[in-house]
């Protein structure tokens, strides 16, 4: 098995070092999100094997999906019983790309490839707030226009940050789900950023994150939420059906 990871930037998934809009390792310099993926699936699979220590990981960014999404024989999009909002076609197409991206990396390697879509559910108050699930599914149907089995969406809502301030904060793992109902917009009051740098004695460094999530001070298993729940399921059934296909 083989993972193929895109995110926002290098405080999530992570980036391509020196700067590429795609990459394989060691060129690829995880972030948080990155690290949380291969523990998790480290603990999905049975066994003790980072993909990341392994090299067994590459990545893709925004650009990358940009560039090489398909906008002939578009294949319709449907989200039942609800009008279409505007930024799912976004995340469709990301996904529609990454997927057509790890049946290439598949050749490449020889193996399955667990394809991992990373995008932060919103921005602000006011925009994408209570649309998650829109955005979740719109990726899923990007996975299933390509027929492609083995994509997960990883959408924290209302972002990163909020699944990491759950394990920080004063009291660690309580009570956590009510971060999801926070805005996401950085720029507003007491944003998620800044709780989480407080909550760190003012060191939030991606370093830092990484580290405390190797050493299990942050302890995704003990992460409750529901986002990052739905994350876990997905993987774990995505995981388990890849180890079952022969390739």
């Amino acid at each position: 098995m083989y993972l193929l990871l895109s995110g926002e930037g290098a405080s999530d998934i992570g980036v391509c070092s020196p700067t590429a809009s795609s990459c394989d390792r060691p060129a690829f310099k995880e972030g948080p999100m990155a690290v949380m993926v291969d523990q998790l699936v480290e603990d999905c699979q049975g066994y003790e094997m980072s993909h990341l220590d392994t090299d067994r990981v590459s990545f893709v960014s925004e650009a990358f999906l940009a560039e090489n999404k398909q906008r002939a024989k578009r294949k319709a999009m449907s989200l039942k019983g609800k009008k279409r909002p505007a930024e799912t076609r976004y995340f469709f197409e990301n996904a529609r790309a990454l997927a057509k991206a790890a049946k290439t990396k598949s050749e490449e390697v020889d193996d399955q490839v667990v394809a991992i879509l990373f995008r932060d559910s919103d921005g602000t108050a006011s925009a994408g707030r209570g649309h998650w699930q829109d955005k979740h599914n719109s990726i899923l149907e990007g996975f299933r226009a390509e027929e492609y089995k083995f994509g997960v969406a990883m959408i924290p809502k209302p972002k990163s940050e909020a699944w990491l301030l759950c394990a920080t904060k004063q009291n660690k793992y309580l009570h956590c789900a009510s971060l999801e109902d926070e805005s996401g917009n950085d720029k507003g009051r007491n944003p998620l950023k800044d709780q989480l740098s407080e909550s760190l004695g003012g060191s939030s460094e991606i370093a830092t994150l990484n580290q405390l999530l190797r050493d299990k001070e942050i302890d995704v298993g003990q992460i409750d939420m529901p986002s990052l729940n739905v994350f876990k399921t997905n993987l774990a059934e995505v995981v388990a059906l890849a180890q079952g296909v022969a390739k």
